[in-house]
């Protein structure tokens, strides 16, 4: 394995006072070309694999995980790149221990195709072990979109005798444009405060119609509460319970729950914060719902769109939660 000192190439580019961000290129025996950054504007640390048109990446393999998020941005020479970045300071000797683990699997490489299923493989391995590394407590924030995602998941596993189906319908662990999907139906959750008057789209895909043959959003307005009465610990052991009868849902819930932070026994910490429902309503999202995606920015080579969208303007797109059970069960 080609001997790298990660650590010693990101202290020197910390230490240069020029760009806002910089990138040190180096070529693997196999002539995969990979990068080493730093962005200083977010003190973030940036590991980049170039990857050619020819070769296909499945969008779930664009992850978050504890500090680490995937990206696929363009490059050189009509080229991509895989960019792996860390934003949490305190996890760089495990970073850096992943991507050794993963630059000795890619420079063994023969076939440039089978890069992405590669680092897919290594990112879902060394996920487990950043949640197990990092103990804090997801932010408010986060148990909020988490307690949004549970509770909708407790909704399909009361109307489904398939608990197994409905777990493994919930992707939003793995990193996936949408929180839920299941063959062809997919949809997409946003959780907020009651008082908020937007939802924020992470990118262009969220609210892409285009692959699937339905394509929902609901939206979760909650109001927090200290010591309330759901808190996701209890929510966390209600669907346990639901689901006990079947050992590879709980197994594959509990797995789930782990790629978000929050291992075994883990829920614990989580009974403090609580959560009041105040709405929860269900949107279509067709091709003329006011979104942007990838069909409509293409054409302006604009990528990693983020914006908020007003909720009163797609009032319109209101529909049924049967329809939105009896799609996705």
């Amino acid at each position: 394995m080609m001997k790298i000192n990660l650590k010693e190439i990101w202290r020197k580019q910390k230490d240069y006072s020029g760009n806002q961000a910089i990138s040190e290129e180096f070529i693997l025996d196999n002539n995969i070309v990979c990068s080493i950054g730093y962005i200083r504007a977010s003190n973030s640390k940036m590991f980049q694999i170039e990857i050619g048109n020819n070769v296909s990446i499945e969008k779930n393999y664009l992850k978050r995980f504890h500090g680490v998020e995937i990206r696929l941005l363009p490059g050189q020479n009509s080229k991509r790149n895989i960019t792996i970045i860390l934003s949490d300071h305190e996890l760089l000797d495990v970073f850096i221990l992943f991507l050794e683990d993963l630059i000795g699997d890619i420079e063994v490489l023969d076939n440039y195709i089978e890069l992405p299923l590669i680092i897919n493989k290594k990112v879902n391995y060394w996920g487990k072990l950043f949640s197990k590394i990092k103990i804090d407590l997801l932010p408010n924030e986060k148990q909020r979109g988490l307690y949004g995602e549970l509770k909708f998941l407790e909704l399909i596993l009361q109307k489904s005798s398939n608990s197994l189906k409905c777990i493994s319908s919930w992707t939003g662990p793995h990193g996936s444009n949408q929180d839920f999907n299941y063959e062809d139906i997919a949809l997409e959750l946003k959780t907020s405060k009651a008082s908020k008057p937007t939802i924020n789209i992470a990118n262009e895909f969220q609210l892409d119609c285009s692959i699937w043959s339905k394509l929902f959003m609901a939206i979760v307005h909650v109001d927090d509460v200290n010591k309330g009465k759901e808190t996701l610990y209890k929510l966390i052991t209600k669907i346990k319970d639901m689901i006990n009868d079947g050992s590879d849902s709980l197994q594959l819930f509990e797995y789930k729950l782990e790629l978000i932070g929050i291992p075994p026994k883990e829920e614990l910490h989580y009974d403090d914060l609580g959560f009041l429902i105040r709405s929860l309503k269900y949107y279509h999202i067709t091709e003329d719902f006011p979104a942007l995606t990838s069909k409509v920015i293409n054409n302006l080579a604009i990528h990693n769109v983020q914006y908020q969208l007003d909720i009163t303007a797609f009032k319109d797109y209101e529909i049924e939660s049967d329809l939105v059970f009896k799609s996705m069960i």
